[in-house]
This record gives C-alpha cells, structure tokens and sequence, in this order.
C-alpha cells in the first residue's frame, strides 16, 4: 500500500540565479543549464542546479577531448569514456566475499502491517517539531491506558488520509514509505513503539499490528545479482577515476565537481 509518506513535499523558496558556469574558459550556456534541470530531481532547486551544472561540466570535458566538430556527439562521447575506463570482472571469491560480509541485503522482504498518527510539523520549523514530539509521547501514554482508542485518536489528531481508515496503513513492504520511516519501522517489533517515529512530515504514533521477518537467502539464489552489482560498480569507479582526471587537469569555476558511487543500488 502506498501511503501518505511516498513522496516529498515541494519547498517553498525562491528560484536562486543560475551560477555562470567556465570549463577552462567555455562558458555553459544558461538556457542549456535550464533544460538540464528537469532530468534532475532533488529535495531543493540549489540541489539540482548542482547536479545539472555537474552534468553540464563534465559533458563539456568530455567534449574537449573530441576531435573538433564531432559528427556524433553521443556515439564518440560513449566511445571516448569507454576507451579510457577499464574495469576487470569479479571472481568468484569476490562475489563470495561480498555475500559473506553483507548478509543483511540477502534476506526476503520484511513484510508489516501497521497503523499510525502523523502529527505534522514542517522540517524546519524546530518549534513545532518539539511539539509534535510531546503531543506524540502523550497520545502513546493514552494508547497504553485505552489501547482500543487508536482509530478514535487517528481521526482526531492525524493529518495522513488514513486517519479516514483508524491510521491503517495495511500490509507495507520495501520502497512504500520514504526511506527515514522505513527504516525505523522495520526495526520496530510488534505493537505499540515506545517513541514516536520522526519522518519529514513530523512525528508518527506508530502501532505494528503484525511483522513478518524477512529469511536469509542461500548464496545460489543472489550470486548473478551481486555479480552485476560488483561488475556496475567497478565499471563505474573507473568512469569516475577517469572523470576526475579530467577534472584535475581543467579549470573549472563557478560550480564544484565530485562524484560517488550512491546510484549503484543492490
């Protein structure tokens, strides 16, 4: 079930100029800095002018080490980086490694059924945080006193539309909330949590009606997957070592330009 914790909130702030851009004294053009932004999705507008004026940045470099007038940007861009990133294949025994040392990814799904009450605060606003918080302890001190109230308290104090189903969020399995709330519901046991959980929406009164634990997975069933998980993330800290040379050896200003390894996802 999709819950009213899947998505962020828009931020109200005013759009910041566009930065002016040099790679070794081209100048990235600000209609192209504006196309670029809606391929990249981040929690602020400065977040993903970053992530585009990188994008733009190492586009531009990569550029510079073509021959003058390329007749196919894309296919000599892809060729050029290919050429100049190599990554070998993992073992067998590195596959077996990473299995050994990361038992925890290799389970089946952990599945929860689970109500809760969002008492709202904004993120930033520390005082209502705290408020949230507070109100949050007392509705869990009313719980242990009445614990057939929840739905009763759901409807009266939580702003999630499953207050209209008693703070129901029914069955709940991987990538259903956002990650923060995900994270500590997994490790809650079953029945009322002794604290309320923080999200970015506020505080939850959570209640974890019925937990099933996910199993560990033999090594057979996860070697391809962690075989093209260690093949991408070779592949991809070489694109980035070549990268950063070319970083190294330009002078680029008006943005700052890193890299990692966060979107290889296993």
């Amino acid at each position: 079930m999709t819950t009213c914790c899947n998505t962020v909130p828009p931020e109200n702030e005013m759009s910041p100029a566009m930065p002016e851009i040099k790679v070794n004294g081209v100048v990235i053009d600000e209609t192209l800095l504006a196309q670029e932004l809606q391929y990249h999705q981040a929690a602020s507008l400065n977040q993903a002018m970053q992530q585009a004026g990188q994008a733009l940045v190492i586009r531009q470099l990569l550029l510079n080490e073509l021959p003058a007038d390329p007749t196919d940007e894309e296919s000599e861009i892809a060729t050029l980086v290919e050429k100049n990133s190599h990554a070998s294949e993992p073992s067998e025994s590195d596959c077996q490694r990473y299995f050994s040392q990361n038992q925890e990814r290799f389970k089946t799904e952990t599945l929860l059924e689970a109500e809760h009450i969002l008492l709202a605060a904004a993120k930033d606003d520390i005082d209502g945080r705290d408020e949230a918080k507070t109100q949050g302890y007392s509705l869990i001190d009313q719980l242990h006193s009445s614990p057939d109230s929840f739905a009763l308290l759901a409807e009266q104090y939580s702003i999630c539309p499953s207050k209209k189903t008693g703070g129901s969020l029914g069955q709940i399995g991987k990538g259903q909330t956002v990650p923060e709330f995900e994270k500590q519901l997994t490790r809650l046991p079953e029945g009322l949590a002794k604290d309320p959980i923080e999200s970015r929406y506020g505080f939850h009164v959570v209640r974890i009606n019925r937990k099933i634990d996910g199993k560990p997975l033999e090594y057979k069933m996860v070697a391809e997957k962690i075989k093209h998980y260690l093949t991408q993330k070779a592949s991809q800290l070489s694109i980035q070592a070549y990268l950063q040379s070319l970083v190294e050896k330009s002078e680029i200003i008006g943005i700052k330009v890193g890299f990692s390894d966060e979107n290889i996802v296993l």
